[in-house]
Formats: structure tokens, sequence, C-alpha cells
């Protein structure tokens, strides 16, 4: 029979009062160094898997707003092919019409000659882009007389953390969109425009505004850096600065806003 083991331990206190004497078996310790050891194991084990879980939220979140992206997008191609088959549609229409009545006319007017009764392809699609001409003249002039004045591009490449919202209580209010991207990537201008502005402020930090003509502007916030100044002159897809943390920010993104006569809209209406 093993002989027990005993730890002794005296605290022996200022005074002239007896020590105390605590008495305890060897066997605890090694009880307590195991027990220690696990909860140790136990408490890694436990962050190990928190971070794993947090991970897969946030990978969650983002795949569900790249998704989102994607949805509107994939709507938005559904909808312009609609659209180009109605055109397609209305001009073999035109083209039938216009090539029944040249041939009916033709052949009323000269029997002897094939010519007269037929139009030229050249001829035919005049006709049509006069006729176009025409109904765009009927309906007013356009808001972007050109593509390039169009800002439909995405200044930078990103997630949007945070929607454009003009209702509901002001402070709920978000007069453009928040897109997540990587510090200092570089900020591209949406349309063709002139710079009219280029400066510091204390919500927006650094920020660039452009303006686009007929009553369109956009705007570039929280840049680190801002290549261009007002006045100068810029096309669609020109470097103006790049992607910071400045002004009344929590992290590197782009706050980005369309103005159409002064009034902020949906940018995300605009980007392909």
């Amino acid at each position: 029979m093993s002989k027990k083991r005993y730890i002794t331990i005296q605290i022996l206190p200022d005074d002239s009062s007896d020590a105390w004497t605590i008495k305890l078996r060897y066997r605890f310790f090694e009880f307590l160094f195991y027990a220690i050891i696990i909860a140790l194991f136990a408490i890694a084990l436990a962050a190990v898997k928190i971070t794993e879980i947090n991970g897969k939220v946030l990978t969650a979140s983002h795949l569900a707003a790249i998704n989102r992206q994607l949805m509107d997008k994939q709507e938005k191609m559904t909808l312009l092919e609609m659209e180009l088959g109605r055109i397609a549609e209305q001009e073999q229409k035109i083209r039938g019409i216009v090539q029944t009545f040249i041939t009916e006319q033709g052949a009323d007017s000269s029997k002897d000659s094939d010519r007269g009764s037929r139009l030229s392809q050249a001829d035919l699609d005049k006709f049509i882009a006069d006729v176009r001409a025409i109904e765009k003249r009927k309906r007013g002039p356009s808001l972007f007389p050109s593509r390039e004045e169009i800002p439909d591009i995405w200044p930078v490449a990103g997630i949007i953390s945070q929607p454009f919202n003009n209702g509901g209580a002001p402070e709920a209010r978000h007069e453009g969109i928040d897109i997540i991207a990587e510090s200092n990537a570089l900020v591209l201008s949406a349309a063709r425009g002139i710079v009219i502005q280029a400066g510091q402020d204390r919500d927006l930090g650094r920020f660039v505004k452009i303006d686009h003509n007929h009553g369109v502007q956009s705007l570039y916030a929280h840049l680190s850096r801002s290549f261009v100044q007002a006045g100068d002159h810029v096309e669609k897809g020109t470097s103006i600065g790049a992607v910071g943390n400045t002004g009344n920010s929590f992290g590197p993104h782009l706050h980005y806003e369309i103005l159409v006569k002064g009034k902020s809209v949906d940018p995300e209406q605009y980007l392909k």
C-alpha cells in the first residue's frame, strides 16, 4: 500500500500570533493542474469556433449582398432585352410598310422599270433614321444627349453596404450609396463632365463633384486623395481620386451620389 503524500503550506502573520498551517494531498495539485489544462484547451477551442462562425456569418452577408446585386442586374438585362425586342419588331413593321408603299407607288408610276418599284437598302435605312428623328423631336429633348454623359458605370469595384434612402425620418435618410472597397482603390468618373468642386468637408471628408450637363451631377466622398481640381474636364472612366476613410466615416468606402436638377436620386438605377 502506497503512502499518501501531502503538501503543507504555512502562512506566517506579521504579528506574534501562531502560524496557519494548511495540509493538502499531493493528488489535489495534480487534479488542479489537469483541470487548468483542460479549461485552457476548452477556451482556445471555443475561441476558434467563434472565429469560424463570425467568418461564416460575414461571408454569408457578403454573398447575400452580391446575390442581390446580381439579381437586380439580371432583372435590368431582362427588361432591356424586352425593350430591344420591341424596337426590333417595330423596325421590321416599318420596313415592311415602307417597302410595300414604295412597291405600289413604283408599280403605278412605271411598270417598265424594276428600279422604281423598290428602295435600295441604304435608302430604306435613311428613311427609318428620319422617322426615328421625327419621333425623337416629338418626345422632346433627351436628358442625356450622349452616351458618354450618362453616369452608368461603377465608380469603384466593391459591395454596396448602405443603399439609397430618401424617405422616413431625416436622420434615416441616405442621399447616395456606400460602396465598400479596398483602401486607396481608384475612383472613376461615372461619366464625361467638368469638375465643379474638389475640396474637404466635415462629413463628406475629401470629395469631388462633377457636372455632366443637362442638370445631372455626381459626387464622390470620403476620398483619401483627389487627382483633379475645379475646372478640369474628365472623361467617363477617368481616375479622379482614391478610396479613403476621411470625414464622418467608419472604414474605407466610397459615398456616391447622383443629383438630377439638384435632387438626389438612387444611383443604382443607373449602374450597369
